[in-house]
């Protein structure tokens, strides 16, 4: 039986088939602005906080989101498991970034941050890691925030998503609501989003050393990602496997494990 596995680094594509109405925007003016074209696209901090917190609340209602009171037992074992696992972070780490950090009960192995400090981990990833591997991915995480490459690859989502022109066409400092409509189509520009071969490594080496300031074995960032290459092994390599082009377009994971591997 196949796996539907993405890579760290990459972004859930979150379904489109809800309907709840999520702003005020009049679609004849965003598809106005969608004919015009918008040639420039900016956002204050502020603005971005608020559409990454829209987007995360829009997320998480389209995915099972784990949570220590869940009704079912399995998924709110994942919680109770995650919640221990987190407890490894510095505090004032997640006071700085406003990092939250919760579960996702879906198909795929996955993990991904916002730039509002949100930062979810798949079930089935957790399935085939321990505890300080799912640490690891998490540092691996943190890492795309404090660079603030989840920031930039939000921001470059905006602009190739219709958002950028709902955006547009709303104009002055205040954050429009948006439709569930938006919503999908930022989503879906998000799961197309890659970080480059540099920002993976380098949020690669933050959750390494982030393991050893909370005093974990450092190698478990290789070892995080070895299970990803064990995966993408057994995914075989025919050149129109859909497993080969999504690890094609990611930085060399064996390369990434043997530079992990040097460090001390």
């Amino acid at each position: 039986m196949k796996k539907t596995i993405l890579a760290m680094g990459l972004v859930i594509a979150c379904s489109l088939g809800a309907h709840a109405q999520f702003g005020k925007i009049k679609i004849d003016k965003a598809a106005s602005a969608v004919s015009k074209g918008v040639k420039s696209f900016t956002l204050t901090d502020a603005e971005l906080k608020g559409y990454a917190d829209e987007c995360t609340k829009w997320e998480d209602e389209h995915n099972h989101l784990c949570k220590t009171d869940d009704k079912y037992e399995n998924t709110k074992a994942y919680a109770v498991r995650l919640e221990k696992i987190v407890a490894n972070v510095p505090a004032d780490l997640i006071k700085e970034y406003n990092l939250d950090i919760k579960a996702y009960h879906v198909t795929d192995v996955n993990a991904f941050a916002r730039p509002n400090g949100s930062i979810r981990i798949f079930t089935p990833l957790m399935d085939l890691m321990s505890d300080d591997e799912v640490l690891a991915v998490i540092g691996h995480e943190i890492g795309h925030v404090v660079n603030k490459d989840s920031k930039d690859a939000f921001v470059t989502a905006l602009r190739s998503s219709a958002l950028k022109d709902a955006a547009g066409a709303v104009g002055g400092n205040t954050v429009s609501a948006l439709t569930d409509s938006q919503l999908g189509d930022l989503a879906e520009s998000l799961g197309n989003a890659q970080f480059s071969q540099k920002q993976e490594n380098q949020a690669d080496a933050y959750g390494f050393e982030l393991l050893k300031k909370m005093g974990k074995d450092s190698s478990n960032m290789a070892l995080s990602l070895g299970q990803l290459l064990k995966l993408q092994e057994e995914a075989g390599s025919p050149e129109n496997s859909k497993f080969n082009k999504l690890f094609s377009s990611h930085p060399d994971l064996k390369k990434r494990i043997e530079t992990l591997n040097k460090k001390k």
